[in-house]
């Protein structure tokens, strides 16, 4: 287990001993072919491709719900998020070509969930960036291209 995992655990009173005792590990890796607690994976690990665009405090681990998908699920199917919240069980089902569907109540979580599930032009997306970025740096220079005319006047 990553020493940086035992101190955020510590921090927050978690007892991983007893998490460990309590677990039956190997039952899990012979059923699942997963331990289930992702304690040795860190964070930055744990929230995959688009997880990370923004803090949500109930996200899922993304690989719990990828091991229950290639457990129980194939290419194809159907699953069915009834608490959808971020999005997480729809992205990890479109990543090994699974339909998904999600059920959310809050409007700024399906907001979360069409961003993250979305098909993009990738390159059409390159363009928008840039050209985004081309203007930023254009005003920026107008800024201080203002700023410095502005203190010479003072």
């Amino acid at each position: 287990m990553l020493e940086a995992n035992r101190k955020v655990a510590a921090k927050f009173g978690i007892d991983l001993e007893s998490i460990e005792k309590k677990v039956d590990t190997q039952e899990n890796i012979g059923i699942l072919g997963n331990d289930l607690t992702f304690i040795g994976v860190r964070e930055k690990d744990r929230t995959k491709h688009v997880h990370r665009l923004h803090p949500y405090p109930g996200k899922f681990i993304p690989q719990l719900v990828e091991v229950f998908l290639k457990k129980y699920f194939k290419r194809g199917d159907t699953i069915l998020d009834p608490f959808s919240c971020s999005g997480t069980a729809l992205v990890e089902a479109n990543v090994p070509g699974m339909n998904s569907i999600g059920i959310e109540l809050s409007s700024f979580n399906v907001l979360i969930q069409k961003v993250k599930t979305k098909k993009y032009n990738i390159l059409e997306v390159e363009k928008e960036i840039k050209d985004s970025l081309r203007r930023l740096r254009a005003f920026s220079k107008q800024l201080t291209t203002v700023n410095k005319h502005y203190l010479a006047i003072r």
